[in-house]
């Protein structure tokens, strides 16, 4: 059964404090939201919150803004949002006496056109919740749809006309800022500031991995996870040095070289997981990940045999269902959750 349906519905949630709203701060829709309330395995779910409390900043020259007024909405049987404008979040809370202090922003896929809000969004962020890792739905700005316009025609038009990459411009921001936005609310949801990370899906992996390339060290998640999703900019993003250069005199030998001192700027520490199968990110993921291992990092690294691209939190009866518990797995032998 969907979890969605598996809610009961209250009419308040005074266990948790709700943060401080501007009355001039922008609506978002409830469109592809979870029902607020407090499920049957004791997940508390909050009421999506705007994440740009003084208005949602233009960006000058972004090309996914549509030449005529369009209206958010759901498609597929309310599996997917298209149209986002005003970004949000929703909060997954663990029950009482579960909740570890880890977080993470989940942010769904759909090549920067629609967000796939259940499967690889509500889904992951109940799942990670009931494990005791708070989890916030990131339903970030999309490209408009022009009106009538499918899916495959979109897809043809953004493709010919927006460089790869440009369309999550957006998103990155609206990451980064719920990001700052959690961190300043921390104490209400329960959260160390300094344990929250990223999960995203495709482009979704976009999004969490500008995030985690953020100029700023100070401005990036703790850890990030890349689920069949990279950055999809082109030229790739530079990425940081890894590590400091060893001294001289350092032998060239790997098996005699001492432990690498890790470089101040470096990245987070990342998860990565695809299946081989998957025909639409999988060269550039692998690519991307290539870098990363000659850059002198290591991510943690998991290639399915089958699963294709946008399995998500959706059975299909493989390897790929265990994705998620081998996430916690790997979040929990990082230290993050105070258990190992």
């Amino acid at each position: 059964m969907n979890r969605r349906f598996a809610l009961v519905l209250l009419a308040s949630i005074a266990a948790v404090p709700s943060p401080s709203l501007s009355a001039s701060m922008p609506s978002p829709t409830l469109l592809g939201a979870a029902p607020s309330g407090t499920a049957s395995d004791g997940v508390r779910v909050l009421s999506p919150f705007a994440v740009w409390p003084g208005g949602v900043p233009d960006l000058p020259g972004w090309p996914g803004k549509a030449p005529v007024p369009v209206a958010e909405e759901l498609r597929d049987a309310g599996e997917t949002v298209w149209n986002v404008s005003v970004p949000s979040y929703q909060a997954f809370l663990p029950p009482p006496g579960k909740a570890t202090g880890a977080a993470v922003i989940v942010a769904p896929g759909g090549g920067f056109r629609l967000l796939a809000i259940e499967k690889e969004g509500n889904l992951v962020a109940h799942w990670l919740a009931a494990h005791g890792v708070a989890a916030f739905v990131l339903k970030y700005r999309v490209i408009a749809a022009l009106p009538g316009e499918s899916n495959d025609a979109m897809r043809r038009r953004v493709n010919a006309t927006i460089k790869p990459g440009v369309g999550g411009d957006p998103g990155a921001a609206d990451g980064l800022q719920t990001l700052r936005l959690l961190r300043s609310r921390a104490a209400q949801y329960g959260l160390d500031p300094q344990r929250i990370g990223a999960v995203g899906f495709s482009a979704g992996g976009h999004v969490a991995g500008m995030m985690a390339l953020a100029a700023k060290v100070e401005d990036r998640p703790n850890f990030a996870g890349l689920i069949y999703g990279m950055p999809f900019s082109s030229p790739s993003p530079a990425l940081p040095a890894a590590n400091l250069p060893y001294p001289p005199g350092t032998p060239k030998e790997l098996w005699l070289q001492p432990p690498a001192t890790p470089a101040p700027g470096r990245l987070p520490p990342l998860f990565m997981a695809l299946a081989q199968d998957d025909a639409v990110a999988g060269l550039g993921f692998r690519a991307f990940y290539d870098r990363l291992y000659e850059t002198g990092y290591r991510p943690e690294l998991h290639l399915y045999q089958r699963g294709g691209h946008g399995f998500g939190a959706k059975p299909q009866g493989g390897t790929t269902d265990r994705w998620m518990d081998e996430f916690l797995w790997w979040i929990e032998g990082e230290g993050l959750t105070g258990k190992q």
